[in-house]
């Protein structure tokens, strides 16, 4: 028995595979009036763009949405629905802070009534571990646990936001085809609800709220343990320049599969089409159709297709994104991944302009012990710099957040200072309030006899972090050892040397794990590592 391919780009093993491949993939035809999970009860609507809305309902029919807002003004659209069963449309834009409701119909039935809807400022948020981590979570020991004082906080927080604070918990599922829509409801923030946002998330929205007083939603869709591909449409992933070399090594674990699950997929794939035998029924039912490798979260696409495609147009602010040590296995790949992954965002957006704010991979594992620790983290770091190449991009640095532990403790509890990092890029960039929010990051170096000038943007301010001196830094010269450098700060440039090299050749700053931090700016962001160097390693 053998499976077949999950990736059209590999090519189907049969015409009959191929044409049962696009049958599935068709959109989903429904003759029922429906909305998308995202347009529900308590939605924030993003404030001051058109507001998309969508749904199925009988091909051919006239819907008619209007939103009714609580002053008694009203906006409303018509649209006929597909062929397919689709309609869509787009309400005018709205002010931060309008309230209303709205209701759906077409001739024959509604209206759907949607409850207690606010405009306001919404982000979708993405990722693995560190931006799933919720406000409650618990981990295997009290460091990667969020701590009562933590919790209480963000009650006291939601208290006082009174409603206007809310987000978007889209359940997590796996999917080999495009799902329209995902699983999830709005919630609004109270200090019994609190707990379940993501802790990220939720100090970037309550650090928004205090600066601007303007509500806040934020779309929480994030899998721990997951890399970047399972997050980025196929399509986009198989026309990037790394994408068909992560799609082979993912099909071989579908080619390698052991006998028995080859055997117990194709046994629940015949019971599944047997409950579903027609294509109109399949169709409705992807979201159960068994998968080849259940238990494998990380094919590319299969989380894109079950927990973002489905959210797709609903008007965003921006994007926000932690992840990357799922990628340890190739980083040299990183770098080209995470930019189709925004581009194709983007696009499936209709919006090459969104903001995408991502994080810079924390520190953990043991402290720093030698002047250069080779490590799949530094490269990871290195290649997230690829995504600055795209517009409207930024990078909060969390290198000095994690747990500073010799054990291995990858979640760090406390996430407001990183919101506070990632809602002052916005902040900054977006909302008019302008401040020292980007961490100094390595220019240029010059040699100057023994010694090494190297220059920084956004320096202003530049010092020393904590009371061990300059630290972290390592020089060598060209055929010799990585040794610690000595160093001082000049104005915004650091200069470095080491007697035992008399012609240096190449300097790398903090480049560990866990590496030693000595540098930063006035606002406390640290400096980003960084090497003078492009020597490959692992």
């Amino acid at each position: 028995m053998t499976l077949s391919p999950l990736f059209p780009a590999l090519g189907c093993r049969s015409a009959m595979a191929l044409c049962a491949a696009a049958l599935l993939a068709a959109p989903c035809a429904q003759a029922a009036l429906r909305l998308p999970a995202v347009i529900s009860d308590h939605a924030m609507i993003q404030a001051a763009k058109p507001v998309a809305v969508w749904g199925w309902a009988a091909p051919g029919e006239e819907v008619t949405v209007t939103f009714i807002a609580k002053d008694g003004k009203t906006a409303g659209l018509a649209a006929i629905t597909a062929p397919d069963g689709k309609w869509s449309g787009q309400l005018p834009p709205v002010a931060d802070g309008t309230a209303g409701s709205l209701e759906v119909r077409t001739k024959t039935e509604g209206p759907i009534k949607i409850s207690d809807v606010l405009a306001g400022e919404i982000w979708l948020c993405g990722g693995q571990s560190n931006m799933s981590y919720l406000l409650t979570t618990r981990g295997r020991n009290e460091n990667e646990s969020t701590s009562p004082e933590i919790l209480a906080e963000a009650q006291a927080n939601a208290t006082a936001a009174n409603g206007a604070l809310r987000y978007f918990a889209v359940r997590g599922r796996k999917a080999d085809t495009p799902l329209d829509d995902v699983e999830g409801k709005w919630i609004v923030a109270t200090p019994d609800t609190v707990g379940g946002c993501f802790a990220l998330s939720w100090n970037f929205a309550v650090t928004l709220y205090h600066q601007l007083n303007i509500p806040v939603g934020v779309i929480d869709s994030a899998i721990g343990g997951t890399a970047v591909e399972p997050w980025t449409p196929l399509p986009e992933l198989q026309a990037s320049p790394a994408g068909p070399s992560s799609i082979k090594r993912y099909q071989a674990k579908i080619d390698n599969a052991t006998p028995e699950a080859k055997a117990k997929h194709e046994a629940d794939l015949a019971a599944w089409t047997k409950r579903f035998p027609t294509p109109e029924l399949q169709r409705q039912n992807l979201a159960s159709r068994p998968l080849p490798v259940p238990d494998q979260a990380n094919m590319p696409a299969r989380l894109y297709n079950a927990n973002i495609h489905g959210l797709e147009p609903y008007a965003l602010r921006g994007f926000l994104w932690f992840q990357g040590d799922g990628n340890f296995g190739n980083p040299q790949e990183y770098g080209e991944l995470v930019k189709t992954l925004i581009r194709a965002w983007r696009g499936h957006w209709h919006d090459d302009s969104l903001p995408f704010y991502y994080v810079e991979m924390q520190n953990y594992h043991k402290p720093q012990e030698a002047p250069v620790e080779p490590n799949p983290m530094s490269l990871i770091r290195e290649a997230q710099q690829g995504a600055l190449e795209l517009p409207a991009t930024d990078v909060a640095a969390s290198l000095d957040q994690g747990i500073d532990k010799p054990n291995y403790e990858a979640h760090f509890p406390n996430k407001k200072p990183l919101g506070e990092r990632m809602a002052g890029l916005a902040l900054d960039h977006l909302y008019g309030r302008p401040g020292l929010v980007n961490s100094p990051a390595f220019k240029s170096h010059a040699v100057e006899g023994g010694k090494v000038r190297l220059k920084f943007d956004h320096a202003d301010g530049l010092r020393l972090r904590g009371s061990a001196g300059l630290t972290g830094f390592a020089i060598r010269s060209a055929d010799g050892p990585w040794l610690w450098a000595q160093g001082k700060i000049d104005g915004q440039d650091i200069v470095i040397w080491n007697d035992q090299v008399p012609s240096p050749a190449a300097v790398r700053y903090a480049w560990a794990f866990n590496p030693l931090l000595s540098v930063e700016i006035s606002a406390g962001l640290p400096l980003r590592p960084f090497r003078t160097d492009t020597t490959s390693e692992k």
